[in-house]
């Protein structure tokens, strides 16, 4: 077996990390500076009226977007037939979705802080107009960044794997047992990774004999002898390069002779930290199963 254990450079992890977060900086300031050319520039006092809508205003759109953060987990983005493939759809839908609540919160938060630091900034000097706006898009920045480690839809991405999975007969004891992954393709270009790279979701489970997969659309059964190799390799145009993660990447030999790669995503976590955790473990369940030396947990059927 050929795994490449090296880990991913630290420099290249810190390059990733000051690149997007400097692209958000630069969006934020662009942004604001951009409105302020249109905002009246007047000196004004404080305005308790402008705070207080500002409150309504922020607590309205903090509303709206939990609101639709809950809906669209609970109901695994508004997908209410799992007995077909459905992941194509509801990664569309993530993709929209993580954009609204995105803004909405990010629009919520910044207007109430901008209720209780914008009559700080007109006395600070501050022209009313930037000082309204720079809590609005400063907290929508902060947004981003976080969201750049905290994933926020992973309890759906865990949600609809379980779901439609229970809808292919599988137990939620076989579900416990298995690691809830993605499936990719290492070869696809810049297309395939609109809404998510992830091409299907589901669990992977390190059985005796098998790797044995089952998700929305693909069931694989890979055998030791089917298993050519496994490497690790980083997706440098993947935010996963934030924290460091080698993707594990499987060579299976099909049955016409060829070899698919088939890049493995954890999923289901909260932090890239977790994932990066997750992918490692996994790493090491395969690499023991190759080398005949894996437990043996409960399989799916």
């Amino acid at each position: 077996m050929d795994q490449a254990d090296k880990p991913v450079s630290k420099l290249k992890v810190a390059r990733t990390w000051l690149l997007l977060l400097g692209t958000i900086i630069f969006l934020v300031v662009f942004l604001g500076m951009h409105l302020r050319s249109r905002l009246s520039t007047a000196e004004q006092t404080p305005d308790l009226a402008n705070s207080v809508g500002s409150l309504l205003i922020g607590g309205f759109n903090l509303a709206a977007g939990v609101i639709g953060y809950l809906i669209v987990v609970s109901t695994n983005a508004l997908t209410f037939d799992l007995s077909k493939p459905a992941w194509n759809r509801v990664k569309v839908r993530i993709y929209v979705a993580n954009i609204l609540v995105t803004v909405l919160v990010g629009l919520g938060l910044g207007f109430i802080l901008s209720a209780f630091l914008s009559p700080v900034l007109v006395l600070l000097g501050f022209d009313s107009g930037l000082a309204n706006i720079l809590p609005l898009f400063g907290m929508l920045g902060l947004l981003q960044a976080i969201q750049l480690w905290v994933l926020i839809w992973s309890p759906m991405e865990r949600r609809f794997i379980a779901s439609r999975l229970r809808s292919q007969g599988i137990t939620d004891v076989q579900l416990q047992s298995g690691f809830a992954v993605g499936l990719s393709n290492p070869a696809s270009g810049t297309r395939k990774r609109f809404a998510a790279i992830e091409e299907d979701m589901g669990v992977l489970w390190v059985g005796p004999e098998f790797l044995t997969y089952r998700g929305d659309s693909e069931q694989l059964d890979i055998g030791r002898d089917q298993l050519v190799r496994m490497e690790r390799r980083a997706d440098t145009r993947s935010s996963t390069m934030l924290s460091g993660i080698a993707h594990i990447i499987l060579h299976v030999r099909q049955a016409d002779g060829s070899v698919r790669e088939i890049r493995l995503h954890t999923e289901g976590l909260r932090t890239m930290g977790q994932k990066r955790r997750a992918m490692d473990l996994l790493a090491d369940r395969i690499a023991d199963w190759q080398s005949n030396a894996a437990p043996h947990p409960v399989t799916a059927a």
